[in-house]
């Protein structure tokens, strides 16, 4: 049955078809009918052909491959650190990766190339060279080790997206700078701190909304953390602030 495909190959048909729009979409040029630019119109609506037949074959592998189909007609929110580590793999992927085209698409980006591949590499790493932090930070709910773990998934997420092969040269074409980056991935990671601290439940609160909005109200605070010295400690201690003031 498809739906015993191994999920790395799932995800991985799915990634390359978000390359193949990407591709598309990033081509697709908005001009005004004109003789010479005859060729470039038909183009651009040849182009919006396929990316609606791109979107369309997505909505369909989901309904096929997907192990949860509902989650996808659903608002993702972050959950709690206990939530996603250590046996998470697969949740932390689809969340991270829907929250991820959320904010960027808030942040004026609407065609970031993401892969969800990126989201399990970032799973393992977090397991890999930090399970004691996160062991900690799930046991003993201290504000200092959940705010330390989530400056240090915030590194790692953008760390491993800014990192990331996307195999044809055309595909690093307009990409996020890096303080869009930076902002998206700390308001993930400082949401999944919030929602571990309070004990959240998924419900009505925009928690992305306000870690976005939070860090955006400190921005200079937080520009000057990301090009710090010591990226992660400054960060840890502005998750620190932030973290018992947010709903």
């Amino acid at each position: 049955m498809i739906r015993d495909f191994s999920n790395e190959i799932v995800v991985s048909l799915k990634d390359r078809l978000r390359d193949v729009r990407h591709l598309i979409r990033s081509n697709r040029q908005a001009v005004e009918p004109s003789p010479q630019n005859l060729p470039e119109i038909l183009f651009g609506k040849a182009a919006r052909v396929v990316d609606k037949a791109l979107t369309t074959a997505e909505t369909i592998s989901i309904s096929l491959v997907s192990q949860d189909p509902a989650a996808h007609n659903t608002t993702i929110e972050a959950r709690g650190l206990d939530f996603y580590f250590p046996a998470g793999a697969a949740p932390f992927r689809r969340d991270a990766y829907y929250l991820t085209k959320r904010l960027l698409g808030m942040l004026g980006d609407d065609n970031a190339l993401i892969h969800e591949a990126t989201f399990s590499t970032v799973h393992a790493a977090m397991l890999r060279r930090h399970a004691a932090r996160l062991q900690a930070a799930i046991n003993n709910r201290g504000l200092n080790d959940i705010a330390m773990v989530s400056a240090i998934l915030a590194c790692e997420l953008q760390s491993h997206y800014s990192s990331s092969q996307w195999g044809l040269p055309a595909l690093h074409e307009g990409q996020p700078d890096k303080l869009t980056l930076s902002l998206c991935f700390s308001s993930i990671a400082l949401a999944i701190g919030l929602a571990t601290y309070a004990d959240h439940e998924p419900g009505e609160e925009k928690l992305v909304e306000s870690a976005l909005l939070a860090l955006q109200a400190r921005q200079d605070r937080f520009d000057a953390t990301i090009e710090g010295p010591d990226r992660i400690q400054a960060l840890s201690d502005l998750f620190a602030f932030l973290i018992p003031h947010l709903p």
